[in-house]
Order: structure tokens, then C-alpha cells, then sequence
């Protein structure tokens, strides 16, 4: 089982199913927790602390709307958001990121590993 679950990325993302498939953020997620496991060297046992779940639900979403079909923004339904507060989600999530990295008494470099941005 992942360090978060689907729903919470959806929560973080507004992301409907229709949009992404479960299976999809599921490999995300497989993707976001190897990824914490080998920067915070280690790997979390269950219950995994709430501060771990909310890095794998944030890891996953920066995922999510760093896809091409994602950064310019997206419409579902009556929702819409714009490239710009894509933008804005991006930067402040990395903020997240970097602040509990930083808990755990590391440093992210520019993005951690896997989040380069383009």
C-alpha cells in the first residue's frame, strides 16, 4: 500500500477520475514514495506519519501538474483552472516539499529527485 491514497491526490489536485485514471496515479504514487524513500533513506512502516502521507500526496500532485496535459491548465465539468494557478499550486506544494524535507534534515536542490522541471 502507498504512503497516501488516490483520493488524496485527488483532494490536492481536483483531478477527476475521467481525467486520470486511478491506475495512473496509482504508478504515481508507486513513483512519489520510492522517491521518498530513497531521498529520505529509508522506508516508513505502517501507520506511515501523517507528515509522510501529505510529501507522497504533494510528490504525486507536482506529478500530476507537471504532465503536459496538466501545465497550461484544465477544465472538468463546471471546473476550470488556469496555467496560472497551476503555477501557483506547483510552486507552493514545493514549498510543502522543501519544508518537510527539511524536517527530516535534508535539503532539496531545485526539485527533488524526479521533479526536475522543464
Amino acid at each position: 500500500m502507498g504512503y497516501c491514497t488516490v483520493t488524496d491526490v485527488r483532494v490536492l489536485t481536483g483531478v477527476s477520475e475521467s481525467m486520470l485514471s486511478d491506475s495512473e496515479i496509482e504508478s504515481l504514487i508507486a513513483f512519489s514514495d520510492a522517491q521518498i524513500d530513497d531521498d529520505l533513506g529509508g522506508l516508513f512502516q505502517e501507520p506511515v506519519p501523517e507528515r509522510v502521507r501529505y510529501l507522497s500526496a504533494l510528490l504525486t500532485a507536482i506529478k500530476v501538474y507537471s504532465r503536459p496535459d496538466f501545465r497550461g491548465g484544465f477544465s472538468v465539468g463546471g471546473f476550470s483552472v488556469s496555467g496560472q494557478h497551476v503555477e501557483e499550486c506547483l510552486e507552493r506544494w514545493m514549498g510543502e516539499v522543501r519544508r518537510i524535507y527539511a524536517y527530516y534534515g535534508k535539503v532539496v536542490r531545485e526539485a527533488p529527485s524526479g521533479l526536475r522541471r522543464v
